[in-house]
């Protein structure tokens, strides 16, 4: 029972912070989009930062599980990255509190949404240092660090979708793959101990 009016809980303030982004959102409005009173959720979650932090980790359990779906054995570890990240920025750009996050950060840089955004990052960056570590182990590719190229070719790959997107115009799918093979993972593959 007490699991169901949790859930209840983080599907309202799923649907608050969509709506109302972090700051707009009260505990009023998640009471009232969850259908339960506002005493409730406080049986649960201490106040709104602790209620968003547990709508983040669901988000970010969900990123990671679309992360290691992608990666399949048959495919190369540069298509399995890349698959990997695609999928996770399609999920960014249609996930609501992930639009709406996003938004924030943009617009009013509140220092909640951005330690927000920066759990986001780290996940999909402990993710692709996962996969580096894996292929490292498999002689696949070499690196020193993992965790340092985990976060150069994610900051990459954001870089290509949306800053350039935004400076030139789009590049589709298959031209960012290419790119990242050519400038990125090509040195992962060929470079040796030195």
């Amino acid at each position: 029972m007490l699991e169901n009016k949790r859930q209840l809980v983080l599907e309202g303030a799923a649907s608050a912070f969509s709506m109302y982004g972090f700051k707009g959102t009260t505990m009023d409005k998640v009471a009232a989009l969850a259908g339960i009173g506002k005493g409730t959720i406080y049986t649960t979650f201490k106040n709104k930062e602790a209620l968003f932090d547990a709508v983040l980790q669901q988000i970010i359990a969900e990123m990671e599980h679309i992360f290691f779906n992608c990666i399949l054995p048959e495919k190369s570890v540069s298509e399995n990255l890349h698959s990997a990240l695609y999928e996770l920025l399609e999920f960014r750009k249609e996930h609501q509190v992930m639009m709406k996050l996003t938004y924030e950060v943009r617009m009013f840089g509140t220092e909640h949404s951005k330690r927000a955004m920066d759990k986001v990052e780290d996940a999909i960056i402990g993710c692709l240092e996962k996969q580096l570590v894996s292929a490292v182990e498999q002689k696949k590719i070499y690196t020193s660090n993992p965790r340092i190229a985990a976060f150069l070719l994610y900051k990459q790959y954001m870089a290509l979708v949306f800053d350039y997107e935004e400076k030139y115009g789009s590049l589709g799918k298959q031209a960012i793959a290419h790119i990242l093979d050519q400038h990125f993972m090509y040195a992962l593959v060929h470079n040796k101990e030195m």
